[in-house]
């Protein structure tokens, strides 16, 4: 904490000399506009620089191996930041509520996990391409990214958590690629530009309320691997016309179209049973 909360320091150079950038370090130095880091540092921790409230930018040289949790958060003027490939891992929430980063880059990387919170509020970050290495989304990933208008998940994730984009009121087109097996709980929740989405045959659950308020989502398949659907999964999908099942073998939750008063057609197997729930009224059953 040696330069925390000194809210006037306004630029400094950091001797070459130093090898690890510890614990809030430069916590809240609310005046701190630029700052250079020598090739020295291998490790930038904690805090580091969290609420750096004038920091527009900053360069990580390539001898940084990782970056602490919550590392960068509330720099509210960053616009953008490189990652250079020596990093092998990025604590959570470390860009969280960067309101003004527009623009991330990864030119090759290592890391196998993006952690919980790591752009949440990011509202001004319009796209983002994530490293093939990487193989989990963790939790609240990209929520709130309220700019962010597509993005292409690599092949390598096997995983998308919950709450990963939900928020993402501006995301219009995702791919989903066919490692990913499960959709968790609130995922896409509120994506209100989102007007379709192709759900691979390698998912197996479609978690709770995971497409929950998608406003624009006009059709859907459940591909045949799907074997369950969480509590109002597509619930309040306003503009939702169309739903095709390609399984009977499907455990379905609670009220999974509640709300989705345009919902006029479902097509499903003979086998599949729709259980206690209530079907929106008007709503046309066609068995094959």
């Amino acid at each position: 904490k040696c330069f925390s909360l000194c809210s006037s320091l306004i630029e400094i150079t950091i001797p070459p000399s130093i090898m690890v950038i510890g614990d809030e370090c430069f916590y809240r130095c609310e005046s701190l506009t630029q700052i250079t880091i020598p090739s020295s540092v291998t490790s930038i921790e904690n805090e580091c620089f969290a609420n750096c409230i004038s920091l527009t930018q900053i360069t990580i040289p390539s001898s940084v191996t990782s970056i602490g949790y919550r590392c960068f958060s509330f720099c509210s003027s960053l616009k953008q930041i490189t990652i250079p490939s020596s990093v092998t891992s990025i604590g959570a929430f470390c860009f969280h509520n960067c309101e003004s980063l527009e623009q991330i880059t990864f030119p090759s990387s290592s890391l196998t996990l993006l952690r919980m919170g790591l752009f949440e509020n990011c509202f001004s970050l319009r796209q983002i391409e994530i490293p093939s290495s990487v193989a989990s989304l963790e939790s609240q990933c990209f929520s709130q990214c309220k700019s962010l208008q597509q993005i292409t998940i690599p092949s390598s994730v096997t995983s998308l958590d919950y709450f990963c984009f939900s928020y993402c009121s501006s995301l219009t087109q995702i791919t989903i690629p066919s490692s990913v097996t499960t959709i968790s709980d609130f995922c896409f929740e509120s994506c209100s530009s989102l007007a379709q989405i192709t759900i691979p045959s390698s998912v197996t659950s479609l978690g709770t309320k995971s497409f929950h308020n998608c406003s624009s989502l006009s059709q859907i398949t459940i591909p045949s691997s799907v074997t369950s659907i969480g509590d109002e999964c597509f619930s309040q999908c306003t503009s939702l016309t169309q739903v095709t099942f390609n399984s009977s073998s499907i455990e379905l939750g609670k009220k999974p179209f509640y709300k989705c008063k345009e919902l006029k057609t479902i097509t499903a197997p003979k086998g599949l049973k729709f259980g206690k729930f209530k079907l929106p009224f008007r709503t046309k059953v066609n068995r094959t």
